[in-house]
């Protein structure tokens, strides 16, 4: 292998090292919530779509091993919206979960706009509270832009 090869290989290396694991999306490993009735539940699942944060809305699927897939952006209604500075509100979807609540009364879920941890309570009928606040809370890379300047500085 020429110097050249060697050189492009380990670019790629590196490359592949810094994007996202498949089926992460933008959450951090290890991010999840728990519900009394629906235990943990694993926003950066091994497998399928993983969740995405944006400045409009938070999409893609969640596992709950009591419940199933969980739906941030479901088909035909619903879906989990960012306000841009990581307000929540809208609705997430389970087949046996039924809807989930991210803004609800006495409630609601947060993206801290410089860490990207979530905060609060979302509630669904059939799941009950499901508190973001635990030891291993979802973290996404995704950062508010409020107060930022386009050039980067504040």
């Amino acid at each position: 292998m020429s110097a050249r090869d060697r050189l492009r290989a380990a670019v790629l290396l590196a490359a592949s090292a810094c994007a996202a694991p498949s089926g992460a999306g933008n959450i951090a490993a290890s991010s999840y919530a728990w519900g009394e009735n629906a235990g943990w539940i694993n926003f950066a699942p091994n497998q399928g779509p993983g969740v995405t944060v944006d400045a409009g809305a938070v999409s893609g699927y969640a596992w709950c091993e009591n419940f199933g897939w969980i739906s941030l952006s479901p088909v035909g209604g619903g879906g989990v919206a960012n306000n841009g500075n990581g307000g929540l509100s809208g609705y997430a979807w389970g087949e046996n979960a039924g809807w989930i609540n991210f803004a609800p009364a006495n409630g609601g879920v947060s993206i801290d706009g410089a860490t990207g941890q979530f905060s609060g309570y979302a509630w669904g009928e059939n799941v009950g509270w499901i508190n973001f606040g635990v030891a291993t809370p979802v973290v996404t890379s995704w950062r508010a832009t409020s107060g930022i300047f386009q050039d980067g500085f504040e």
